[in-house]
């Protein structure tokens, strides 16, 4: 049985997310605000726009697309998800998301220096950095001690959620990778849907491979 991956995503979808679950043996499941009800195995918090500061208790520093009810529906369905165990992935504004509803905060607009290496180009177009990766994490263990990541974002993780602790970073120290120390939730800041290798880079396929064989792990018990 195909483990059933929710991902909850922005109101249009490149439908990357979704083929990397299929590839990665998964069933996708691909909704804006989806049901915090529905049936589902793990979740995958897609990027988007950002997060509303009120979620963390802060005035309006530089946040723009907020998009209320998809908070909303994000932070019920991790709720769900520490209750039941069930594992998430977030992914750029996901791992923010996830950070955020286990009791951290973010930088709501990263100050030039930061912005020349994470923003996005005035074309629209990623940019690409190295980050560094700690050891014993999920993302040593698929890529080793660095990688050079897309990254296309003004906001980034600042004080760390309960149970996290941070597994990749920049050369400024701004984070690129989250994971909980007792639960099954991983994020990365960059986007390892848009990674497939073919240009000598990091295929980021190994991330979606990963998550799905801790699903399957999940389900057997």
């Amino acid at each position: 049985m195909k483990p059933k991956i929710l991902i909850s995503r922005s109101p249009k979808s490149s439908g990357l997310y979704e083929a990397a679950v299929e590839k990665a043996g998964g069933e996708a499941l691909s909704f804006h605000c989806p049901d915090p009800e529905m049936d589902f195995d793990a979740l995958i918090l897609a990027g988007g726009g950002d997060m509303d500061p009120s979620e963390f208790e802060e005035p309006n520093l530089g946040s723009v697309e907020i998009d209320r009810p998809r908070d909303q529906a994000e932070l019920a369905l991790i709720s769900r998800c520490v209750n039941e165990n069930k594992p998430i992935l977030g992914i750029c504004r996901g791992h923010q998301v996830l950070n955020i509803a286990l009791g951290g905060t973010i930088y709501q607009d990263m100050n030039p220096p930061m912005l020349d290496i994470h923003a996005q180009k005035e074309d629209g177009e990623s940019r690409y950095h190295p980050i560094g990766i700690g050891v014993y994490t999920m993302l040593h263990d698929l890529y080793g001690d660095e990688i050079v990541v897309n990254s296309s974002h003004h906001q980034a993780v600042f004080k760390l959620g309960q149970g996290l602790y941070k597994t990749a970073w920049d050369e400024n120290g701004v984070v690129e990778g989250i994971q909980h120390s007792k639960l099954p939730f991983w994020g990365v800041q960059f986007h390892p849907e848009q990674m497939n290798g073919a240009d000598g880079g990091p295929d980021g396929q190994k991330i979606f491979d990963f998550f799905l064989d801790q699903c399957r792990k999940q389900l057997d018990g």
